[in-house]
């Protein structure tokens, strides 16, 4: 490909040798590439800014046998703030994480780039949970995985219209093997089905067909917050065989699920 130019978003850098870093970069033109910033760990390099992490940038790239080589970078947004708070910082790490293993190298998806950069942008004044839920919901719908919550995904009937919820509890049903929800004559056919509550299933549904940064403006009572992020962590760690190092992260500081 010779010479190339790329918006990217940073989503991983590590120190190489003595002044370089390698750079595992989402781009909306490539996908996610590898690359090497040579020299930028020295307090002289232009490119320096140009390759913080999570900076929102504009590079010039040359194609390598193994690794490519950014030549020229200007950042439009750096995302500063990022460093002043340990849980949007981690917050920003796990939407990185989610995207660097969830993608394949030269897999351009135009979407999942927008919706990281608004992941980002949010989390300047949304709350890092909130965000962290939403930003899931709508990577997992944008890369074929998204839940059925409308009808049951074993026989298709209509959740809202042909079958009552659980009359005992309240809540309805969901399969974390199957993708969705279930009605009750399914249940008792259904490996592992468990209970939903009417309120995460709103806010779930809510997630999906909003933008982020309108979405992240819904209030969630703990209880439903902390029931959507175990679901969704069942059905990540399921679909996409996926466990983020971001989660025990998370845990080990707060004590808490994200």
């Amino acid at each position: 490909m010779g010479i190339y130019k790329a918006e990217a978003i940073v989503l991983r850098s590590r120190v190489y040798g003595e002044a370089d870093r390698i750079l595992s970069l989402f781009t909306k033109e490539w996908g996610k590439i590898s690359a090497i910033a040579k020299g930028v760990r020295k307090p002289t390099s232009r490119l320096r800014g140009a390759v913080q992490l999570f900076s929102h940038t504009h590079l010039v790239l040359y194609t390598g046998k193994n690794l490519d080589t950014v030549t020229q970078g200007e950042a439009d947004e750096d995302f500063g703030f990022l460093q002043d708070d340990l849980d949007r910082l981690a917050t920003a790490s796990y939407c990185a994480e989610l995207v660097e293993r969830l993608t394949l190298e030269n897999q351009p998806i135009p979407k999942l780039f927008q919706l990281l950069l608004a992941a980002l942008r949010t989390l300047k004044w949304g709350e890092p949970v909130l965000v962290a839920r939403v930003f899931e919901m709508q990577l997992l719908a944008i890369l074929g995985y998204r839940p059925r919550l409308d009808d049951c995904v074993v026989c298709g009937r209509k959740r809202r219209v042909l079958w009552p919820d659980n009359q005992e509890t309240g809540a309805a049903w969901f399969s974390i093997e199957k993708g969705g929800v279930i009605c009750p004559d399914c249940v008792p056919e259904t490996h592992g089905a468990r209970t939903v509550s009417p309120a995460a299933l709103g806010a779930m549904a809510y997630f999906l067909r909003t933008p982020l940064d309108r979405a992240v403006r819904v209030k969630l009572a703990r209880g439903c917050s902390v029931e959507i992020a175990s679901l969704l962590r069942s059905f990540l760690a399921y679909h996409s065989e996926v466990k983020p190092r971001t989660w025990e992260f998370f845990e080990d500081l707060n004590n808490i699920t994200i």
